[in-house]
C-alpha cells in the first residue's frame, strides 16, 4: 500500500481523484483519497514558512560549510544526531528529528510518528510527535492523519512547518532508496570542541 508495502505503484499511476497537487489523506472507511479539511489560512501559513526556513537553512549550510561536495553527513540514530564533516576537515553535530518519509512514485507521505515500531529510534521522533500534538490541538487534519498524499513542494512545506513548530532552524532531506526520501528538521549545529 502507498508504495511502501505490497504492489509497486507505477510512476504515472494516480490515487483516485488525487492529481498530485495539495494535501490529501486516505479515508480509512473507503480507502480512497480525500482533500484535507485545512482552510486557506493554514495553506498560506504553510507556504509562508518556506521562505523563513529556507533562509535559515541556507545561512546555516553556508556558515558550517555543509553543502560542499567534499564534505560528508552521517546519521547517529540512537542519539538523534547528524555528524557533519565539511571540506575543511571541521566536524560539527546537530540534533535532528525525522519528520516523515515521502514516496515519489505514489506521492505518499508517512509521518514518522505513524511508522511501524522499530523503524525509527524513539529519540528521533520528538519533532514528528510535537507536530502531531499541535495538529490535534489546532484541529489540523494534515498533521494528524498518518498517511497523506502530497507533491514534493508540499513535502517541503510540511517539513518546514514541523521544524518551525519545534523551534528548529534547518531542514534537510535524503534519499533512502530508489523511491523514498526522508525529511528531517535539524537544530543549529555546534562545532566539535
Amino acid at each position: 500500500m502507498f508504495g511502501w508495502f505490497g504492489k509497486k505503484q507505477r510512476k504515472d499511476e494516480r490515487w483516485g481523484d488525487y492529481n498530485g497537487k495539495g494535501i490529501w489523506y486516505i479515508c480509512p472507511d473507503r480507502n480512497t483519497p480525500q482533500p484535507t479539511a485545512e482552510n486557506d489560512a493554514f495553506r498560506w501559513m504553510l507556504r509562508g514558512l518556506c521562505r523563513k526556513l529556507s533562509d535559515s537553512s541556507n545561512e546555516l549550510y553556508d556558515r558550517f560549510g555543509l553543502l560542499n561536495r567534499n564534505g560528508s553527513w552521517e546519521v547517529i540514530p540512537d542519539q538523534a544526531l547528524f555528524k557533519f564533516n565539511n571540506a575543511a576537515g571541521q566536524t560539527c553535530y546537530a540534533r535532528y528529528g525525522l519528520v516523515a518519509s515521502w514516496n515519489e512514485n505514489s506521492h505518499s507521505w508517512m509521518w514518522a510518528w505513524g511508522m511501524p515500531e522499530g523503524w525509527v529510534h524513539p529519540k528521533a521522533l520528538s519533532v514528528a510527535q510535537e507536530t502531531r500534538r499541535i495538529g490535534e490541538e489546532r484541529n489540523w487534519q494534515a498533521l494528524t492523519e498518518r498517511l497523506l498524499l502530497v507533491d514534493e513542494n508540499e513535502a517541503w512545506h510540511l517539513t518546514q512547518l514541523a521544524a518551525d513548530l519545534s523551534g528548529l532552524p534547518m531542514v534537510y532531506r535524503a534519499k533512502v532508496n530508489e523511491i523514498n526520501t526522508h525529511y528531517y528538521a535539524i537544530d543549529r549545529p555546534v562545532w566539535l570542541a
